[in-house]
């Protein structure tokens, strides 16, 4: 069994946004849509920020407008 840890977790209206990090292979991201599906790029990064921006592309694509994480603290 993989042995994940939560990294970081943005809730905005709608959408969930995740970074986990596995040790052995990194970190990767994941988006919980507003219809509670579970998207994932199949990705591992390097960064917490490079999985969140992965995220946000995510979100991104789906809903067309960008969302301002600006205001969001990342941690690594």
């Amino acid at each position: 069994m993989a042995n994940d840890q939560l990294n970081t977790l943005i809730a905005l209206t709608d959408w969930v946004v995740a970074v986990t990090y596995r040790p052995a292979t990194g970190f990767c991201c994941w988006v919980i849509t507003p219809e509670l599906s579970t998207l994932n790029d199949g990705e591992t990064y390097a960064t917490s920020g490079a999985a969140l921006a992965a995220g946000r592309s995510l979100v991104q694509c789906s809903t067309g407008p960008q969302i301002d994480f600006s205001r969001c603290r990342l941690s690594e």
